[in-house]
């Protein structure tokens, strides 16, 4: 999910301080468990106080692809799975599917008391209704591409332009046997399936009511219906929003929180001074008030899975299509400075893009076990040699880039940095930093309009570092900067071809990774930590590495 973030959150993990601890399994789950002053006992009013550093830019799951979106939605829709503490559980579904021998087919069963805010059933029509609005051409959806990616039967042909299939929806491997009964056949085994039905692209939808809303749809709190823990009952674009519990979820009686207000927040010592004064209850930390506070028992550090990284735009910038200049701008980069003094909350400077703890291969090893430290490690010595290199195999002395990124105070931190980092080690190159409000960041990113894309994010959608590896081949929506490198395409196919053979599947998805990092399209900077602080009465909190980044469903508030 990009971080976006994922905000992932939407938190916007560009913007470091936001609410995006987000994402994918392993590490990192911890639940508020500072003391109380209070005597034990709940407050007469349940209500939950947040903040974002950016707006939603969007609530219609077809068209998100950023971690606050997608935080967002995980608390008002449901999909057949949810996360909960870090593990798939089921959600809409009535329990884990039934699978066929063969890996591909997978039967779900829908909750009896699975319902719509409007109190009409959740169907499994309405999980095929919405698969074939995301897949079908006219609607865009950037995330599409994921139904190839979970091997869905057809998907991939009928995103494909030039097949007998493109846009024929109706051929899509899913149907319903019955109200409650959803069907869904693969084209090959596919171990991380399941994880994906937790993931916002696979929500449903109800069809009549989305297609009387029309362009409205998704706009307002009243051109939604919702089928999760909370609805949207107020949202002042660009100021905040507000949750109110849904009597109509499954899970209902179980939510303690009644509503939860959020309010946009893009300076780190306003939100700090609203968290002082009880005006939000949870508050992610900059580098600066990292040491002031903490000593305090309402601090935690929170690992995370998610991966900052630049982008290099090689169908923009001539220069980026020699592999030495990419390698060298990923080798004059000290991520140590960055880690330890921009950001000192946990991150840790990262070398590769799978990140560290995530998942295990079938040896039962961390996937980093390979290369613990990534590749590309000569620094920035190693750097100037491939610079001068380059510089003489392509004929310059000079070379101006523009670095892209978003306007708050943290992500200019981060792009000043960065520029400094590269112009003083690589002689010749200059770099203009271009600043924009998050959502036209967004857009510039999707266009491919930038140099160097800056404070790029990528949380994990389901547990496995194929999330992380394929969006890079040939074509892919999220490869904005249009790298394409055939033996690297080959590699994922090949992983993708052995789904029942793990071990080889494992080694080919590593050796992935290492062509990705070696080749430089992207330059990995930190994976994720978060330094959070909690009300002490704010109880049941848990920060997901996978799923929502802050998950608040049973959490509660004590008297205080």
């Amino acid at each position: 999910m990009r971080g976006k973030a994922k905000g992932l959150i939407f938190v916007s993990l560009l913007l470091v301080v936001s609410l995006f601890l987000a994402a994918c399994g392993g590490g990192g789950n911890e639940k508020s468990s500072s003391g109380s002053k209070g005597n034990g006992k709940l407050a007469d009013k349940q209500v939950l106080y947040l903040y974002q550093t950016a707006d939603i830019p969007t609530l219609d799951y077809a068209k998100a692809t950023d971690s606050t979106s997608g935080d967002m939605l995980s608390m008002l829709q449901g999909g057949l799975m949810m996360v909960d503490n870090n593990k798939v559980v089921p959600d809409m579904a009535a329990a884990q599917p039934k699978v066929s021998a063969d890996g591909k087919v997978y039967t779900f069963k829908i909750r009896g008391n699975a319902k719509w805010s409007d109190g009409s059933p959740v169907t499994a029509q309405d999980f095929v209704y919405a698969w074939h609005r995301e897949l079908d051409p006219k609607t865009g959806a950037p995330y599409a591409y994921i139904y190839a990616s979970a091997n869905i039967k057809n998907a991939a042909k009928i995103l494909d332009k030039n097949s007998d299939l493109y846009g024929k929806v109706d051929q899509l491997g899913v149907k319903a046997l019955d109200d409650k009964t959803l069907q869904v056949t693969l084209e090959k085994p596919t171990p991380y399936f399941v994880s994906l039905m937790s993931f916002y692209p696979f929500l449903p939808v109800k069809k009549d009511f989305v297609e009387k809303q029309g362009d409205k749809y998704a706009k307002e709190p009243e051109n939604m219906l919702y089928n999760g823990p909370y609805v949207l009952a107020k949202w002042d674009h660009g100021q905040g929003w507000t949750f109110k519990k849904n009597p109509n979820y499954w899970d209902a009686k179980n939510i303690t929180i009644d509503e939860v207000n959020y309010q946009v927040v893009k300076d780190s010592t306003t939100s700090l001074n609203l968290y002082k004064t009880d005006k939000v209850f949870v508050k992610y930390l900059s580098s600066e008030f990292v040491d002031e506070y903490k000593n305090s028992s309402e601090f935690k550090y929170v690992p995370g899975n998610c991966m900052f990284y630049l982008k290099l735009n090689v169908a923009k910038v001539p220069a980026f299509k020699n592999t030495k200049v990419r390698q060298a701008i990923s080798m004059a980069i000290d991520r140590d400075g960055l880690t330890k003094v921009l950001l000192n909350n946990g991150s840790i400077p990262a070398h590769y893009f799978v990140p560290k703890n995530f998942t295990k291969g079938p040896d039962g090893k961390d996937f980093r076990a390979a290369a613990p430290n990534g590749y590309l490690l000569g620094g920035k010595d190693e750097a100037k040699k491939l610079w001068n290199e380059a510089k003489k195999e392509l004929g310059i002395t000079t070379l101006k880039l523009e670095y892209l990124t978003t306007d708050s105070d943290t992500a200019s931190k981060f792009a000043e940095y960065d520029a400094n980092q590269i112009e003083k080690t690589l002689d010749g190159v200059k770099i203009t930093i271009d600043k924009q409000p998050w959502n036209e960041y967004l857009k510039r990113d999707d266009q491919g309009d930038y140099d160097i894309g800056g404070g790029a994010a990528w949380c994990p959608d389901y547990q496995d570092p194929m999330t992380f590896l394929d969006m890079w081949t040939t074509g892919s929506q999220n490869n904005t900067g249009k790298w394409s490198n055939k033996q690297y395409d080959q590699l994922i196919q090949d992983a993708v071809n052995l789904g029942n053979k793990p071990a080889e599947r494992w080694a080919k998805l590593q050796e992935a990774e290492k062509l990705l990092i070696t080749e430089a399209p992207i330059v990995p900077e930190y994976q994720t930590g978060q330094a959070v602080l909690v009300k002490p009465y704010v109880k049941g909190l848990v920060f997901q590495n996978y799923g929502a980044s802050i998950d608040y469903r049973h959490a509660k508030i004590l008297q205080h």
